[in-house]
């Protein structure tokens, strides 16, 4: 008798065909380090989207324009938006940058968590603009209370990372959209939602209903991580069509053909997204397990990501992780002995747990 054969495991053998070279499972295997540094998705891009980037390439010579207006459709539908309120950009980077060069310019202020992702900050700085970094609160939680209090007359722009990178800590969907209701009427907010994806609720806690009420809210959204598509550049943003408008002006790049196609096809690829999300929740739990039985404290963590407290010096831990062919990622401030440990593979993370234990055993 035959026994059938699933689209899920296929799914599964595929992705596990990735060559030694492209996934480094055993640290030096392959000449590479092991990843866990960068809150990349090791299983890449799904096998439909690798076909579809295959067939882009082979159409390299022309440009995305048509295939660029299909995945702004697929996004419209898929966030429940109208077209007009979508601007696909090269990774969620550029429209972070955008935004910020669009309200930053010439000075002024801008509000952001300490810690988070420092892409936006670190521009708007360049443009001119000083930022206003309030603290966490004392669950590594966005300080909503001292973010509204700290909006003044010049302030261009207020940030929020949403699961926040490096803690992976998460505002929950009501208690957001109530404080954007309160705050975008004071200042432009861009709610950065590029881990949000990596929930099957996502749409409980997104900041798109803000959106469609008319504030001046931009959310941006990356194909890098549940889609794995980190070095493909395919991002977007959603925002009312007058912002959205001020920010296709500002543009600096045009899209690429195969990681336009293939983000397409990665949306419509429903068993890879099971896949993706099942595989990251499982290689999180082993990862943790490891911390719970080491005694280590961490964050709860809603990214593919989570940020522990080594109690010791964090470059003392990476220095050893790395000794192990295992890059880890980099000191936080205002925390010193935190480091950010991004999810590989899950046979990635056993190797992981295996340096931990040795590590923390002294045996490291």
């Amino acid at each position: 008798m035959t026994t059938p054969i699933s689209r899920r495991t296929l799914l599964a053998a595929a992705l596990a065909a990735v060559p030694a070279s492209r996934v480094a499972a055993g640290g030096h295997r392959g000449g590479g380090m092991l990843r866990l540094i960068a809150n990349e998705n090791p299983y890449g891009p799904s096998p439909a989207a690798r076909a579809a980037a295959e067939q882009g390439v082979a159409d390299g010579w022309k440009y995305a324009m048509q295939e660029t207006r299909a995945l702004k459709k697929q996004l419209a539908e898929l966030n429940g938006v109208p077209t007009d309120h979508i601007m696909v950009s090269a990774g969620s980077a550029e429209a972070l940058r955008v935004t910020a060069l669009n309200f930053c310019r010439g000075g002024g202020r801008v509000i952001a968590a300490r810690p988070t992702f420092a892409f936006l900050t670190g521009y708007a700085a360049t443009l001119g603009c000083d930022v206003d970094w309030i603290s966490l609160d004392d669950q590594m939680v966005h300080d909503l209370e001292g973010m509204a209090a700290s909006v003044r007359e010049d302030s261009r722009l207020l940030y929020v990372c949403n699961p926040n990178n490096p803690t992976g800590t998460m505002i929950d969907g009501p208690t957001l959209r109530d404080f954007l209701a309160e705050v975008a009427p004071r200042v432009p907010v861009i709610v950065d939602e590029a881990y949000l994806d990596l929930r099957d609720d996502a749409a409980n806690h997104t900041a798109v209903p803000r959106v469609l009420a008319g504030d001046p809210v931009i959310i941006t959204r990356t194909f890098s991580k549940l889609h794995g598509m980190a070095g493909m550049r395919v991002g977007y943003a959603i925002a009312r069509p007058d912002v959205i408008k001020q920010l296709e002006a500002l543009r600096v790049s045009m899209m690429n053909r195969p990681g336009v196609v293939a983000a397409s096809a990665s949306l419509a690829d429903a068993d890879f997204i099971e896949f993706s999300r099942a595989r990251i929740r499982e290689s999180m739990a082993i990862t943790t397990g490891v911390f719970d039985e080491l005694g280590l404290s961490y964050t709860p963590s809603h990214g593919n990501f989570v940020l522990v407290d080594t109690g010791r010096p964090a470059r003392k831990f990476m220095a050893a992780m790395r000794e192990r062919g295992i890059m880890t990622g980099m000191p936080t401030k205002p925390f010193p002995t935190w480091v950010r440990v991004s999810m590989g593979t899950v046979e990635q993370m056993r190797q992981f747990g295996v340096a931990a234990r040795d590590y923390f055993s002294g045996a490291a």
